[in-house]
């Protein structure tokens, strides 16, 4: 198997090469010296530490029949859609615009754990709207592009903890009422550990939802 080439230098390469901006060359005098050992963290130490700045990247997004055309939850976009740009020697600027599946996002074990509780907290109440398979002015429904999903909206249900604090706040508290079109937003949701960690990946398919897969991480919680 061959061996990885190391990219990152264990020191700075610029030490000792010509400067290009004008230098102090004789060191001012100084009453206190920080030893160099002090300015730099003890990263094998952390690096021992379980969960310690260790992130994953995954491919997030919600799937077509989702009633938004994104969710935002604890602090992560999941959208539809998201656009890549790519080279093309054809166009003037030498880009282009490629539409792609859903997002790719490095999460840490602290977004991981604020979706498990969000997400256990959030729904989708639909819309008393059957949608729409056939746009006006389309003419034959040929395919997604003229199919729109049902509309909805987003419902976090608040813990008893929230409905007490803004109590004491004086802010006015709706308490969560279920309703027969109030589904789990994970039903619409996907967030897949890429497999290429290095630039990230997406698949050619739309994934099973949170619902079916759970959320999965490589550490231990």
């Amino acid at each position: 198997m061959a061996t990885r080439k190391k990219m990152i230098p264990d020191l700075n390469p610029d030490v000792g090469q010509p400067a290009t901006l004008t230098a102090q060359n004789t060191p001012q005098p100084a009453q206190t010296h920080i030893a160099g050992s002090d300015l730099v963290p003890d990263i094998t130490s952390h690096k021992a530490q379980q969960g310690v700045a260790r992130t994953f990247k995954y491919w997030v997004g919600v799937t077509p029949s989702c009633p938004r055309e994104h969710i935002d939850l604890a602090g992560i976009n999941f959208p539809k859609v998201n656009e890549n740009l790519v080279s093309d020697p054809m166009r003037t600027g030498n880009k282009r615009r490629v539409p792609v599946i859903g997002s790719i996002v490095e999460l840490d074990q602290r977004k991981i754990l604020k979706m498990r509780d969000r997400l256990r907290r959030t729904v989708i109440r639909f819309l008393d709207d059957a949608g729409q398979t056939e746009e006006p002015g389309t003419g034959q429904n040929v395919g997604d592009n003229h199919v729109r999903p049902r509309r909805g909206q987003i419902i976090t249900i608040p813990t008893d903890e929230d409905i007490e604090d803004r109590g004491r706040r004086g802010k006015p508290t709706n308490a969560y009422r279920p309703h027969p079109n109030d589904v789990p937003a994970a039903r619409y949701m996907f967030a897949q550990i890429c497999d290429d960690q290095d630039k990230g990946s997406r698949g050619e398919y739309y994934p099973d939802t949170l619902e079916t897969t759970g959320l999965s991480w490589p550490d231990e919680l």
